[in-house]
Parts: C-alpha cells; structure tokens; sequence
C-alpha cells in the first residue's frame, strides 16, 4: 500500500489497535497478517493521511470535543451497534465521537490505542477494556492526564475511572443460571462458553451461574470452560467437539459472544430444541435462532441506554446515577419487540 502521505508506524499502530510491528509486516508486503488485520490497518492509514490534510484529528470536532472509543476485535453486531450508538448520543450533546476497534484480547494493542488518546488530545475515553497489567498501566496514565475513562460492557477493578456502562454481570449470570435450573428437566453436564479470560465480565457471568446452579441444581454439573474468543466459527468448531465427547449435554450457557456458532452446533448434532441454550443479546444475527427455539432464551442489554449513560458521563465527567442498565430476559415470545 503506496502512500505518498505516510503516517508513522506508530500511530497507525494505534490507531488499528495492533502491533507496530504488524503494521510494518503490511505496509512492507511481508505477508504473515490475517486479512481482517490488513484491512484495519490501511483504514487507519487512509483515516489519519485523511486527517493531516483536513486537519480533522487534530482536535476539536462537533461542539469543540472529542470522545474516543475502544471496543474489541473488528467488530461483533453488539460491539457494531454499540459503536453507532455511541456516536449518536454524541451528536446530541454535541461532541464528536471517533470509534476504534483493537485487535481482539490483544492487551499490548489496547494499551497503545489507549496511550494514542492522549497524545490525540482526546476529552474522554470509553473503553471495552481488558483486566490486564498493561491495560491498567495506560489507564492510570490517562488518569495522571486528566482524560476522563468509563468503561463499557466490562468492567476492572483497582483503577481510577469516572464510570462504569453496562449490565450487572454477576446479577445477569444468576439470571442465566435460574432459566437453565428452570428449564433443564433432565440431570446432566453443562456447558459454559466464554470469550476468554481477560473479560471481568465474562468471570462474573460464569460465577453468578454456577453460583445459583449449585443452589437450585446440584444434579446439573459445569464442565470446563470452553474458550471460544468470541467468534462464532471458534465457537461452532469447540462447542461441536464438546458435543462428541458429551452426548448426554443438557445444557449450555454462551456467557458472551460467538452465540451464534454455539446455536449452530447444537443444530448440527441434532439437539435442538432439547439441549438448553441460554446466551445474550438479541440481534439480527441471535433473533433466527431464538424464534427457531435453539435458544431457548438470552440476557438482553440495552446498547443505545449505554451509550446515552456513557456519553453523559464524559461530557459532565461525573458518575452516573444509581440503577444502572436492567438485566433483560427474551425468548421467543417477546423477540419480535426487540
């Protein structure tokens, strides 16, 4: 990719939330990148080419200030939808609200995007942050600059931060864990599929579950986690395999993303609708399978309430008020209203 405005390495690492040295491998053609990286890569570097010659990122935007906001991966239909959501609240404040996307469960590159934002200049920061050193490093160095930071979807503990956006996650995994006590009629094992480790809210969810399982249920037992990365085709290939060496599941709980592969592989083996699926969100991309019935139901959060508490916080810089975002069943009943 032949620029003659080229940025520095540096910043366009940032800006894509990977590695520099992924950005040297792309700009130089040494090959050895996935092309969803590629991709994030030349559109940082078109969006900051773009910026030095109309002076756009050099601060200010709609009504003087500027919001960024970094979620994960390139871009799930939740961290999509929340990602526009956010720019609209914006736009009513009005303050102008620029959108990245890191490379997915990469703390080095979340850190660095973080770090970007105050070279940047920005007003406030969002974050869909990972529970990792490196991410609580660049958080107290936003602090010390006096960069607002809420946190959104998950949260961490130990840091200054205004803010927390998003569900009660130990409550939504009780949640979960009563309609899978409620629905399962048979005994048997259980499977729980998480996004990964570095997600406190993902450990939350899978905690409230078991937690109430372990009250309601003891005939129902947790098998190990299953780590699908939050990707459907993970997800699919992982859950069908646990489905192979546990023919008699009962029962699965998708705490986070990559549902839409579980329900899949459950179709695939032929277990549906008996196998209980719970997961969250519903979507365009959940709605077919929980009309279907493969998912008997999910833990639903409002994007555009998070978005409205998040924008909200950062422009005033204080916290939000008590309630936070309701914990919101759907089955199949009461999809067609979502």
């Amino acid at each position: 990719m032949l620029l003659s405005r080229r940025p520095k390495v540096a910043d366009v690492a940032a800006r894509a939330g990977v590695s520099p040295a992924t950005v040297d491998r792309v700009i130089n053609g040494r090959g050895g990148v996935q092309p969803k990286t590629v991709a994030l890569v030349e559109a940082a570097i078109r969006e900051l080419v773009d910026g030095q010659r109309t002076g756009r990122l050099a601060g200010g935007g709609v009504g003087g200030r500027r919001f960024d906001v970094v979620l994960a991966g390139d871009g799930t239909h939740l961290t999509r939808a929340l990602g526009e959501a956010l720019v609209a609240a914006g736009a009513a404040v009005p303050a102008q609200v620029e959108v990245a996307f890191v490379e997915l469960m990469n703390p080095v590159a979340q850190a660095e995007r973080l770090r970007a934002c105050i070279a940047r200049g920005s007003a406030g920061v969002a974050v869909q942050v990972l529970d990792h050193v490196l991410v609580r490093a660049a958080l107290e160095e936003l602090a010390a600059a006096d960069i607002p930071v809420v946190t959104v979807l998950t949260d961490i503990a130990g840091v200054d931060r205004l803010a927390y956006a998003g569900l009660d996650n130990r409550a939504a995994g009780r949640t979960a864990g009563l309609l899978m006590a409620r629905f399962c009629r048979q005994p048997g094992p259980l499977a729980i599929v998480w996004g990964g480790q570095l997600y406190r809210s993902h450990e939350e969810r899978e905690s409230g579950f078991r937690s109430v399982l372990r009250a309601e249920r003891g005939d129902l037992r947790c098998l190990e986690v299953i780590t699908g990365n939050d990707n459907p085709a993970v997800t699919r290939a992982r859950v069908t395999e646990a489905i192979r060496q546990h023919r008699d599941l009962v029962g699965l709980y998708c705490v986070g993303g990559g549902v839409v592969g579980a329900a899949e592989a459950i179709e695939q083996a032929g277990l549906a609708p008996q196998l209980v699926m719970i997961g969250h969100n519903c979507n365009a991309e959940t709605k077919p399978h929980i009309l279907s019935g493969t998912i008997h139901a999910v833990i639903h959060q409002d994007v555009a309430r998070i978005a409205e508490t998040t924008v909200r916080c950062l422009a005033t810089r204080t916290p939000p008020p008590p309630g936070g975002i309701p914990v919101e069943i759907v089955t199949r009943e009461n999809a067609m209203d979502r």
